[in-house]
């Protein structure tokens, strides 16, 4: 029997092939091989356009793997009677709905052709014998998702790659309006991780934070901040900038790593309305406990920052700790710390 399990902590959806699958009851610790998260680069895109995706895939002790993973597009469309935000063929390797791209730890491909017909809102591709679908609806911020499935260990992962599809329901002047202002995602960034005052290292560096056992340390992570209204000159491309009116921010378009301001079209009003993201946290460590398994911040919220209490392990060692950041376009960005408990 094929149970799917969301994760959303991880931005992903983990399925396990078992009568009972057993999962950790707490999920922010990592205990064995895991995929914490997937981003890809970009982070939107139209269909035909070459992609990467890359997996965090990190083991008990704090070891950053290549895996012997391997990624394909799944391109079967969901059924209504499903509760699950992807088809349950997603998880199935050696399924005639998935297409391979690769193996490792990354994987590099042109998203499908039809992945606006498949999950976005063109006509869907007629299915012998089954009647006609219809186009998918978006989800609150306008977007359509292409489902990857990642298989590790006899588990798939689904990272879904946001799709830059066009606007559905829209007349001309609304779409051409939307068109105009509509700025893609840009996978957000962690800038900086901090704890009793001091920033910490990440473990790119080489470098080890230290910790005493069993003290808890408030930990807060900051990522950047994005422009509230649009200036010419700050780097960024925004909805009401063009290249004739700012040629220094949009011959070569920017987008900001945080939370991102963007154009949404509301279905009800039937106007282009602008919008906000949110940045959510997911926290991770091969030992000890969080306050709380996730944070982050609302759409409304401006600060750039987001705090979570974690207690180390009660026994002297080493650790480690990953935090991953999700926007709510379906962008991603992950650091991952070396720690010392004494």
């Amino acid at each position: 029997m094929v149970k799917p399990v969301l994760a959303s902590a991880l931005g992903l959806v983990a399925l396990a092939v078992a009568c009972a699958p057993t999962l950790p009851d707490n999920v922010p610790i990592v205990t064995s091989p895991r995929v914490l998260a997937v981003q890809a680069s970009p982070p939107e895109a139209k269909p035909k356009t070459v992609t990467m995706f890359t997996a965090l895939v990190v083991d008990e002790n704090g070891n950053v793997t290549t895996p012997k993973a391997t990624w394909e597009f799944c391109n079967a469309r969901n059924t209504l009677a499903n509760l699950g935000v992807v088809s349950n063929e997603c998880y199935v390797e050696g399924d005639p709905n998935l297409t391979p791209i690769g193996g490792g730890g990354a994987a590099t491909a042109a998203l499908p052709d039809i992945a606006c017909r498949q999950f976005g809102p063109d006509v869907p591709v007629p299915v012998m014998g089954q009647p006609p679908g219809r186009p998918v609806d978006p989800d609150t911020t306008g977007g359509y998702y292409q489902p990857v499935s990642v298989f590790l260990g006899g588990v798939a992962s689904i990272y879904r790659a946001r799709l830059s599809c066009g606007v559905a329901g829209a007349g001309p002047d609304q779409a051409a309006a939307y068109n105009s202002r509509y700025r893609a995602n840009v996978n957000p960034e962690v800038a900086s991780l901090s704890a009793l005052g001091a920033t910490w290292a990440t473990d790119t560096t080489g470098k080890t934070n230290t910790v005493r056992t069993g003290q808890k340390v408030e930990l807060q992570v900051a990522w950047p901040t994005c422009p509230l209204v649009d200036k010419c000159g700050d780097g960024v491309c925004g909805p009401d900038e063009t290249k004739s009116g700012c040629p220094a921010d949009c011959t070569s378009p920017k987008g900001c790593a945080g939370a991102e301001r963007f154009v949404n079209f509301d279905l009800v009003s039937q106007q282009v309305v602008d919008e906000r993201e949110g940045i959510h946290v997911s926290w991770f460590a091969t030992g000890g406990s969080f306050d709380l398994d996730r944070t982050g911040s609302g759409a409304t919220d401006t600060t750039t920052n987001s705090q979570n209490g974690w207690t180390p392990p009660t026994q002297k060692g080493p650790a480690h700790v990953w935090v991953v950041l999700h926007d709510d376009r379906g962008g991603v960005g992950w650091a991952g710390y070396a720690v010392q408990v004494e």
